[in-house]
């Protein structure tokens, strides 16, 4: 017998629990409040494809493919993800040349090392110059201030970098609390990135919602602690096998709305 779509969608709102009002929110902020590194794939081909003759017979398409399979298992390591986030633009170059060693690109020519920190520099400038605010983010956080909720901004990454994003986007008279890792010493999913931003504001754990698009850090670790949980998914990745599950799944911040609805901020 099929199993009509509609009951599993009305079993799960039947099944999840009631939000509660926050007295806080921590927000991540890249690919949640801000568009960042979302779907390498296209700008690594552009930039592959510019330098097509240079890898003959190796087609950009297949070379993109190596990059991210290589950049997938890269930052797979939790260790070396936390040393590496620090200085993603010397990660970047580590991902390209490693991708091309272990294809044979490097042996078959051993100038394509330098070409491929060529590449992973233009990488990091493209990517840098298209990060974009999303629409609802700033009219969320005022809102959310201006109801009183306390929000804190955690951020994990090298300190100049993510402070010049707070800047540049515009957010920092936003929030009551900044947290970025390179200027903190530490950062998510470590249980003292979210006791410290708890602290700082003033609230208990079951006050408080954290929400990321990270699943390991804005759903995972949080939940253990007892926060609530709202993935912001806006890249429509699937979800990890965990026994944590978010409280909410968002497609993007213009499904946070409701939420405020349900919990009496809107």
């Amino acid at each position: 017998m099929q199993r009509n779509p509609l009951d599993t969608t009305l079993c799960r709102v039947i099944l999840s629990p009631m939000l509660t009002r926050p007295k806080a929110i921590l927000f991540d902020l890249d690919d949640t409040l801000i568009s960042a590194y979302g779907d390498p794939g296209p700008v690594w081909r552009r930039l592959l494809a510019d330098h097509a003759e240079a890898f003959a017979p190796h087609d950009p398409e297949t070379l993109t493919a190596h990059v991210g399979a290589y950049a997938l298992d890269f930052w797979s390591d939790p260790a070396r993800h936390k040393t590496w986030r620090l200085k993603l633009y010397e990660a970047r170059r580590e991902i390209v040349r490693g991708a091309f060693e272990k294809i044979g690109l490097l042996e078959e020519d051993p100038r394509r090392a330098a070409l491929a920190h060529d590449i992973a520099d233009r990488y990091s400038a493209i990517r840098d110059a298209e990060m974009k605010l999303f629409p609802e983010s700033h009219a969320l956080l005022d809102h959310l201030m201006d109801q009183g909720v306390k929000l804190a901004l955690i951020t994990n990454g090298e300190a100049a970098m993510q402070r010049a994003k707070v800047r540049r986007f515009d957010l920092e008279h936003r929030f009551h609390h900044i947290q970025i890792e390179g200027e903190m010493g530490f950062g998510k999913p470590e249980e003292e990135a979210y006791r410290h931003a708890l602290a700082t504001l003033g609230t208990r754990p079951e006050e408080t919602w954290m929400v990321g698009d990270n699943y390991e850090w804005e759903v995972i670790a949080p939940r253990r602690l007892g926060l609530t949980a709202i993935w912001a998914n806006n890249h429509g990745h699937e979800a990890p096998e965990s026994e944590h599950e978010p409280h909410r799944t968002l497609a993007g911040l213009h499904e946070f709305w409701p939420l405020l609805k349900e919990t009496g901020l809107a």
